[in-house]
């Protein structure tokens, strides 16, 4: 009963600060109107203590005991000053979020930034509906960039939801919180199936959509590294000599096409075909390969490289799902 009226006010809370602070943009400063501040349950301890010791010092005439209890007070108010400062002016920056597979954690990459003079002190960030944080210290007139997790359960576009930033520095007594709504989102491709068919075999077509400087007949050459060239064919002992990547090119175009088709899985349900059609973009991947891609409406020519295989996990993580970037 208890925890049920407490889940109904939490997400109340929530709905009332969401409608209260709109969304947010990739970029948000805590301001003092969207920053939060009760005490912990040893703040509510410490405070009840106070109170039965100003009881006894009234009913004992103790001026020694208002001494201590007009102490104690003070510093709890000092302490929830310090509390609600370690957060306020905090800037939170959106800097970047890798790809990853369904059932993996997500770690967006968040800067933040104090441009105070004082440093902030265990700053806990989170994001929505996951236990797992992350706590950084931020010196003053610097910034820190904290990855914060989030697990992924299905394909497709993932959003961070809700980021809770907050303090209980420097006593515990108090804890500060203010709640982000960044429009930021992680792309989850399907999970690879762990057990899979061996890959199609080339149909025998040499070439399909390839450059022929990429073929593996007759060594032709070098030229300067590409992002998504295979580390097998990097010159390894020139770039040594010129100081710089150089890559291998070949003037011929011997390596066949493969193509990974959604048809060709006939008797999997459509989740388990694109995990083992996304098994099969990686295998193809590592060994360097020439593949396309074929999904209902959707033909990805063949290719080889970084590239390609991102184009590929990416149309098998938003196949069939009406979402944006």
């Amino acid at each position: 009963m208890f925890n049920a009226l407490r889940a109904r006010f939490r997400r109340r809370m929530r709905e009332w600060a969401r409608n209260r602070q709109g969304p947010d943009s990739r970029r948000v400063t805590i301001a003092q109107r969207r920053l939060y501040i009760l005490p912990t349950g040893q703040g509510l301890l410490f405070g009840f203590s106070v109170f039965v010791m100003l009881l006894a010092s009234m009913n004992y005439a103790n001026s020694m005991g208002f001494m201590l209890v007009f102490l104690l007070a003070s510093l709890g108010m000092v302490a929830m000053n310090a509390t609600h400062a370690n957060l306020l002016g905090l800037e939170l920056d959106a800097v970047s979020v890798s790809p990853v597979f369904a059932g993996e954690t997500a770690r967006f990459q968040v800067k933040v930034a104090n441009a105070g003079k004082q440093p902030r002190t265990a700053v806990t960030l989170g994001a929505e509906d996951d236990e797992r944080t992350i706590t950084s210290d931020i010196h003053a007139a610097s910034d820190d960039l904290a990855p914060v997790p989030l697990a992924t359960q299905k394909r497709g576009w993932q959003p961070i939801g809700r980021l809770s930033v907050e303090t209980t520095y420097p006593l515990g007594l108090f804890r500060a919180w203010s709640w982000v709504y960044m429009d930021w989102k992680v792309l989850v491709y399907p999970a690879p199936a762990e057990y899979a068919p061996s890959m199609p075999e080339p149909l025998g077509g040499r070439g399909l959509g390839r450059p022929n400087d990429q073929g593996e007949d007759d060594f032709s050459g070098l030229r300067a590294y590409q992002a998504g060239d295979s580390p097998r064919r990097i010159a390894w002992k020139a770039s040594a000599r010129e100081q710089e990547l150089l890559t291998k090119r070949f003037s011929g175009t011997g390596e066949e096409a493969r193509w990974f088709d959604w048809a060709a899985l006939p008797a999997l349900a459509e989740e388990a075909r694109l995990s083992v059609l996304c098994r099969w973009v990686l295998e193809a991947h590592t060994e360097d390969l020439t593949y396309g891609l074929k999904l209902p409406g959707i033909r990805i020519p063949p290719a080889a490289g970084q590239d390609q295989r991102d184009r590929c996990l990416k149309a098998l993580a938003l196949y069939g799902l009406d979402l944006d970037p």
